[in-house]
């Protein structure tokens, strides 16, 4: 059963979270399921989770603690002209992995999705869980990315111990991923942040694109 925005919602989602247990979040763009990502063994629950690819990494939620995110990415020049220009936002960006750290959400490459999500909720998980959260949409991979609660819960509910129900989302429509981590920007995908945006950012006249979502 979801539960609404509460004053204990916070505890008690970091109480299931240190449990090594899944959430469904809400976030600007879609519902997502999220596990600490430090426990390895939730996040591989996570992948059961979603029927997906163990080949496909996940992406990282942060939130205001820039030596959080020190720690776990390396955080190019275009990154941080990026972040500084969009703040929280329906971005993720595709850097290197700090060298010493290893997770399933790696899916063994040397790479990682960082995003942090203008949802205070969110913002708060994060920030007094101490780590990020490894996350995904919250659908059955193939499965259409949930706007709302109650879709995702259709979908992954039954692995979940807190599904948190903030309503339909601002933007319902997937964050546009950008990777940073060759020697050439690209978009993997383009979703709620349009080409010419990230383009404009970086100082180009323009930027690969190999997937859109937009209408």
């Amino acid at each position: 059963m979801a539960q609404a925005i509460t004053p204990g919602i916070v505890e008690q989602a970091l109480e299931v979270l240190r449990a090594g247990e899944l959430i469904i979040i809400p976030t600007d763009t879609v519902y997502g399921i999220a596990a600490d990502v430090r426990d390895d063994d939730a996040v591989r629950a996570l992948f059961a989770a979603k029927r997906r690819d163990p080949a496909a990494p996940l992406q990282l939620l942060f939130g205001r603690d820039s030596e959080m995110l020190a720690r776990y990415a390396g955080v190019t020049p275009p990154a941080r002209k990026l972040i500084e220009a969009l703040g929280p936002g329906a971005w993720t960006m595709i850097v290197p992995a700090r060298a010493g750290w290893e997770s399933p959400a790696l899916s063994g490459g040397r790479t990682v999705g960082i995003r942090i999500v203008p949802v205070e909720l969110v913002i708060e998980i994060v920030d007094r869980l101490g780590a990020p959260l490894a996350a995904s949409s919250a659908n059955v991979s193939g499965g259409p990315s949930p706007t709302t609660c109650e879709e995702a819960e259709r979908q992954v509910g039954v692995f979940c111990a807190l599904s948190i129900d903030a309503g339909p989302t601002d933007q319902g429509m997937d964050s546009t991923v950008i990777d940073l981590s060759g020697s050439e920007p690209r978009i993997l995908r383009e979703g709620a942040i349009d080409r010419a945006t990230i383009a404009r950012i970086l100082g180009l006249s323009q930027i690969p694109v190999l997937r859109s979502v937009r209408p």
